[in-house]
């Protein structure tokens, strides 16, 4: 297939003792071969659980109750979803490798460094002792941490969250994955130092042919660092196209929020924009369009009847009934 990645109708529920709630629902997307996807939204609207679906790592109470999850493995295509948890451990790390929000925690507090980056490499090939501490060593010089060998020796709490993060990232990268996920790598930063994570993410991948996803908050870091972007609200894609079509032919009210809230932070002569209200409860069932409540366009039906993701242009795709094309006084 022309993708790494396919997504199909997926689903993931919390579950409780009498009853579930949907938390996302019916989403489809793809990654393409060597390309890069950002996932963008308030916190809240289901983008890590998306990503954590995909490494099979959600614990309960959540569960994936529907869709598929289709990954090209040695040109076969596999259903992440329905494979054991055997088969999955040969896959993470390997073919997919995720960067989880905070270094600090991703990181054993207990080991040193070089234990484990070689910890991976001994999970995942067949290196001599040797050989899997000279590739550690140059996988960190490659993401720019210098005095390589003696922060290979170094334990989590002795290094910033900048050195912090490189080290994930090169313990991300160090099997050459076919797929990256980068769920909020630049969280907890400082401009300067996330500007140098973009731009090392940006750097890895044209040198490994290594798809990314990129789960943000951030419209900036969509701007630097993807091709096509999908926006989540309320555990559903509101709209899809690429980059550059997003910025300039915005959509999706929620969107439009979105940029206005980015825009106005340097412009004195206007107040800061915020969107009215917060995202709905996680689970919480509404009538209607998900986004009725905070949308200055909405109209009678949007409060009855849930619009549908729709193609608005070739590869732009929205779900808001200012563009359904239907009569909206059905």
């Amino acid at each position: 297939m022309d993708n790494i990645l396919e997504i199909k109708n997926l689903g993931i529920d919390v579950i409780g003792e009498k009853s579930s709630r949907i938390l996302v629902d019916n989403v489809s997307f793809n990654v393409k071969k060597r390309g890069s996807l950002g996932i963008v939204g308030e916190s809240g609207c289901g983008k890590s659980i998306t990503a954590l679906s995909i490494m099979q790592l959600l614990d309960y109470p959540l569960k994936q109750t529907r869709g598929q999850i289709l990954f090209e493995k040695d040109s076969k295509i596999i259903d992440l979803a329905r494979v054991d948890k055997s088969y999955m451990k040969k896959v993470r790390g390997k073919e997919i490798s995720m960067i989880f929000q905070e270094p600090m925690t991703a990181l054993d507090p207990i080991f040193n460094i070089e234990y484990q980056i070689i910890e991976v490499l001994k999970f995942h090939t067949d290196l001599k002792k040797k050989d899997m501490k000279d590739k550690a060593l140059e996988m960190l010089k490659k993401v720019g941490i210098p005095r390589a060998e003696v922060v290979m020796k170094n334990y989590p709490h002795q290094l910033s969250g900048g050195m912090l993060q490189r080290i994930v990232i090169s313990m991300a990268l160090i099997c050459n994955p076919k797929l990256l996920i980068a769920d909020e790598p630049t969280t907890a930063l400082d401009v300067t130092i996330q500007a140098q994570i973009l731009e090392l993410i940006n750097e890895l991948r044209n040198v490994y042919e290594t798809s990314v996803i990129m789960i943000t908050h951030d419209l900036g870091v969509i701007a630097e660092t993807c091709e096509d972007v999908i926006v989540f609200y309320a555990g559903q894609i509101v709209e899809e196209t690429n980059v550059q079509e997003l910025f300039n032919n915005t959509k999706h009210p929620y969107t439009k929020g979105l940029i206005n809230s980015v825009t106005s932070l340097g412009d004195k002569t206007r107040p800061l924009y915020t969107i009215p209200g917060t995202v709905p409860i996680a689970g919480e069932v509404i009538s209607g369009c998900k986004f009725v409540e905070r949308c200055d366009s909405a109209m009678k039906i949007c409060s009855i009847k849930e619009p549908d993701l729709i193609e608005v242009s070739k590869g732009h795709k929205c779900r808001c009934w200012l563009y359904d094309g239907r009569d909206v006084n059905e």
